[in-house]
Formats: structure tokens, sequence, C-alpha cells
């Protein structure tokens, strides 16, 4: 990916699905969930300008750009038929899986529920009375809550804030007996105002943690462990006539809840991912499952189900058809990781 053109839905994996090729440019039909179905080079196609970093830090882009030789070069096996280590298939899966803008814009969205969640559970007084009853007995907690109340005098000089903490903890106890309605509005106000702040910053902390993780190694080595030790590889191949789909979702998950979800894991720790699919070609697919499930899934089906869970597009080597419409209609229509009712279900589980 030299350039500042980032290919976050690599062209080796788009390659396949061309329905023409002239010399090295090759040529996809687009699924757009706005618009009709159109023909483009690869080249154009499921890319951002400075994706994974702009140009005074190219670190990031340069790795994934290095990682991507053996990558291509597994899903060629692949379609050849030819024999290819279990390793690399799950290496292929983690680093498609981790690197698109699905998942990026999946992981940003997050944020807000998330903190919505808190700030509701943060304002409720009987948390903050909580708190200051146990200040009464919890040296550490009547610390920082004291402090807290020096700091709202003004600014002090440490040695004038420790000679006021002196001063305050042996009345702690009356303070917060005769001060407690004002002290818990205070309380809630702070929590408004930092719960504020981190809202405004959503997008941004979304967007590190997604560029936090791919530092770590780009074809996310941990994770293709993890998935060589505790799940199976194998390939599908579609029926004659039918064909697949790619998703700019890339991979796509089942889990044991039934729903279809981004190949990340889900946040329920009762949920477990059991099968992940990745077509690489119009009549090829790398199913990971574990080893106990058994679930079939026909090709439409499968098709529905990675539309479902792209953000805006899908490509194919075919240009149209009913079929392809019906496919186009169901981009977008799943939450990629939770919805914000399963986010905070989750959050105030007993």
């Amino acid at each position: 990916m030299a350039g500042r053109r980032h290919h976050y839905l690599p062209r080796f994996l788009q390659r396949p699905f061309a329905h023409r090729q002239s010399g090295k440019e090759f040529y996809v039909y687009v699924h757009h969930f706005a618009r009709k179905p159109y023909p483009t080079n690869v080249m154009n196609l499921g890319q951002e300008r400075d994706f994974y970093g702009g140009p005074g830090d190219t670190t990031l882009d340069d790795e994934i750009t290095q990682g991507e030789q053996q990558l291509a070069m597994t899903v060629h096996k692949l379609n050849a038929g030819e024999e290819v280590p279990t390793q690399d298939i799950a290496s292929l899966i983690a680093a498609i899986s981790s690197r698109t803008k699905t998942m990026r814009k999946a992981l940003t969205e997050l944020i807000p529920p998330m903190l919505e969640v808190g700030r509701s559970y943060m304002l409720e007084s009987r948390q903050h009375q909580a708190d200051l009853h146990m200040s009464l007995h919890d040296p550490k907690k009547r610390k920082d809550l004291i402090y807290k109340q020096i700091r709202e005098m003004g600014h002090r000089g440490r040695e004038q804030q420790a000679k006021m903490y002196a001063f305050f903890l042996p009345k702690w106890k009356i303070f917060v007996q005769e001060n407690e309605g004002r002290l818990l509005a205070q309380a809630r106000a702070w929590v408004a105002v930092a719960l504020e702040h981190l809202m405004e910053k959503a997008s941004e902390i979304g967007d590190g943690a997604f560029l936090k993780a791919l530092a770590k190694g780009p074809n996310m080595p941990e994770r293709a462990q993890r998935l060589t030790a505790e799940m199976v590889f194998e390939l599908w191949d579609a029926p004659e006539g039918e064909c697949f789909i790619l998703g700019d979702c890339g991979t796509v998950g089942l889990f044991t809840d039934g729903k279809p979800r981004l190949a990340l894991g889900s946040i329920d720790e009762d949920v477990e991912m059991e099968i992940v699919f990745l077509p690489i070609s119009p009549s090829r697919c790398v199913v990971t499952r574990k080893p106990s499930a058994i679930r079939s899934v026909s090709v439409s089906e499968l098709n529905r189900l990675s539309a479902s869970v792209s953000r805006e597009f899908f490509i194919s080597a075919q240009q149209d058809g009913s079929q392809m419409t019906e496919i186009r209609e169901a981009i977008g229509t799943v939450d990629p990781i939770a919805t914000s009712e399963e986010i905070a279900q989750l959050m105030t589980r007993d």
C-alpha cells in the first residue's frame, strides 16, 4: 500500500472476484447500499487516504504492506487447491478480520453507548452516597474525597493542601453528615463534566484503540495462534451456478446465540464465536470453526450474513439480478458487535 491510499480491504483479496482483467488491472462489480451496481478497478475500492496513519508516521502502513505478500500467497495457494499450513490460514483470518474500516467504525461506535450506560449509573445518587459512606471506613476512599474537597476550594500549594488534609481528617465524619446533600450534588457535577468530555472524544478513543491493536502486529500473531489451537480449518466450494460475494467486513462470524457479527468476539462472556467465514473467490470460502460446530450454511445465506455485517458495500463477479438486489438490501442491517440495548444489559448485569 505504498503512498497515502491505504486499502482496508486488500487488493489481493478483491482480485479473485474480478469479472474482467486487463494486464495488471482487475475490475469487480461493486454493490453499494446507496447506489446502483457499478464496475470499478480494485485499485480504487476499499481504500481511504491515510487510513493507517498520515505521512508523518508510515510505520503501521509499512508493516501491513510488508505482511501482505505472505497473505496474498496464502490466498493464491488456497484458490489453486494447493496445500497451505494451518498457521498461514489462521494468520489470514486474523489479519483480515482486524484491519477493515467496518471493524474500525464498529469499535468507535461502541464508545458512546458504553459511556451513556456509565453516565446513568454514575449519576445515580445511590452510588455517590455509597462512596461517601464507604469513605467513613475506607482510608483510601476518605483520602481521595478529602483532597477533592480541598481542590474545590481553589488552587493551593502542596504544603497548604497537606495542612488542610490534616485539619479535615479528624472532622470528616461530621463533615459528611452535615454536607451530604451538597457533596452528592458536587459529585454528580464532576461526573457529568468528565463524561461529557469523553463523549466528545468518543471517535478519537475508538480510532486510537483500533490503531493501537494493529500496532502490536497487523497480522495479529497472538490471535492467529489462538485460532490455530482452538479451531479447525476447511474450504467450502460453491455449488455450480452459485457464487460467494465478499463484503467490506472481510470475515463474518457466527456465534453460539445464532447471531452474525464481526469476527472479533462477543462482549458477552456467555456467547462464543463458533464459525468464521472468509470468501476468497466466487467459488471458494475459507471456514474456521470450533470442532463442536456442525452448522451448515448455504451460499445464499452466507452472502446475506456477509452483507448484513458489512457497512457500505460488497463485491461480486456478478453485475446484478434479483438475488444481488436482495443481498444488497441486507447491507448494514446487523449491529456488527453489539446493540446499544445489549451493551446496557451487560454493563448493568449483577
